[in-house]
């Protein structure tokens, strides 16, 4: 689908953390009674959802609708493509990022969670940059050096075969990265600078990039 045949009018869902950016799929619990029903609302409808991370409330970087709580104004649309009612009430999401967008309003809803207007347009090129394969070749080194040092048993042929930005996900999880840092990368301008700003925000006082050295916040 063409941005420009993407809703724009849309169920938000604050999520923290894993990151959703294009490219990549993450799980999210939706237990709320309004998380529930966003979620069955958006299967009735087109699957698709504002995935957008919450921020507290004297942040300057926030967006406070209506008095309600903040959030930041990039997030990611995402695509429901699994949806199951792991236990009574609960229901275990997946979620794929297909492009990111810019909040600039938000539209009345009765069902217990939020709607947003968003727009597009700054990150019309993510569809194409995700369909040029993104390699990130630094990043999967740093990666498979990690897992060689920890004797780890993991496949690296599972890591040869994730996308670009979903290496970029799987770090900044597994680091000890703040919601700003996590935000620097959802709002970087094209989705190719990915690697080096993840770098940037990886390397240490030896200038060299670390999983395990405290990171430095974004000035």
């Amino acid at each position: 689908m063409k941005p420009e045949e993407l809703p724009t009018t849309l169920p938000l869902f604050p999520l923290e953390q894993p990151l959703l950016l294009p490219g990549t799929v993450v799980p999210f619990a939706a237990a709320e009674p309004g998380e529930r029903n966003l979620v069955d609302d958006a299967m009735d409808a087109d699957r698709y959802v504002a995935i957008v991370q919450p921020l507290e409330a004297d942040a300057p970087a926030a967006r406070g609708l209506e008095g309600r709580p903040p959030i930041y104004q990039v997030g990611c649309l995402g695509y429901i493509g699994e949806c199951h009612e792991t236990e009574e009430d609960r229901y275990l999401v997946l979620a794929g990022g297909v492009i990111r967008f810019r909040v600039i309003g938000e539209a009345p809803c009765d069902r217990g969670y939020r709607r947003v207007v968003v727009s597009y347009g700054e990150f019309l090129d993510d569809p194409d940059q995700l369909e040029a394969e993104l390699e990130f070749p630094v990043l999967r080194n740093l990666v498979r050096q990690r897992i060689e040092a920890n004797d780890s048993d993991m496949d690296l042929s599972i890591m040869e075969n994730m996308a670009g930005t979903e290496i970029v996900t799987a770090i900044a999880h597994a680091i000890p990265l703040s919601p700003a840092e996590r935000q620097v990368l959802m709002e970087t301008p094209s989705l190719r600078e990915l690697e080096g700003v993840l770098l940037g925000l990886m390397t240490g006082p030896a200038g060299l990039p670390s999983f395990d050295l405290p990171l430095s916040r974004p000035s």
